[in-house]
């Protein structure tokens, strides 16, 4: 563990801005993400926003088709309610993420790089 903070003190890793990861993540989830370097995750936060604003609107414009107040109207509108509420927790957990993850990124780099170099012995 000493040798890594030596390292880190020596040799630092320009780590991305905890500020703009958040508000990229904000923008649009998974942008902060992708700024942070975790493109797999970025992908996912990215499509699984995607898949939850549609169908909250898929939903939303079916419910149309209903009078105001029937069974059918209420069921849609219901589930346009829930998925912009999952939609709500992706967007605020992608922020968070993006925050702590430019936060920890010296961190995880210089323990992925004595890792390697224990390993190589």
């Amino acid at each position: 563990m000493q040798y890594i903070l030596v390292f880190y003190a020596i040799f630092p890793v320009r780590s991305p801005s905890p500020s703009k990861a958040m508000l990229y993540s904000a923008v649009f989830p998974g942008m902060g993400q992708f700024y942070n370097g975790d493109y797999v995750k970025g992908a996912i936060m990215t499509g699984v926003s995607v898949f939850l604003l549609s169908s909250a609107y898929v939903n939303y414009r079916e419910s149309h088709k209903y009078e105001k107040g029937s069974s059918g109207w209420e069921f849609y509108r219901k589930e346009a309610f829930s998925f912009g509420l999952y939609y709500l927790g992706v967007y605020l957990y992608s922020i968070a993420d993006a925050y702590v993850s430019a936060h920890l990124y010296g961190v995880k780099y210089y323990f992925n790089k004595s890792h390697k170099n224990t390993n190589d012995r």
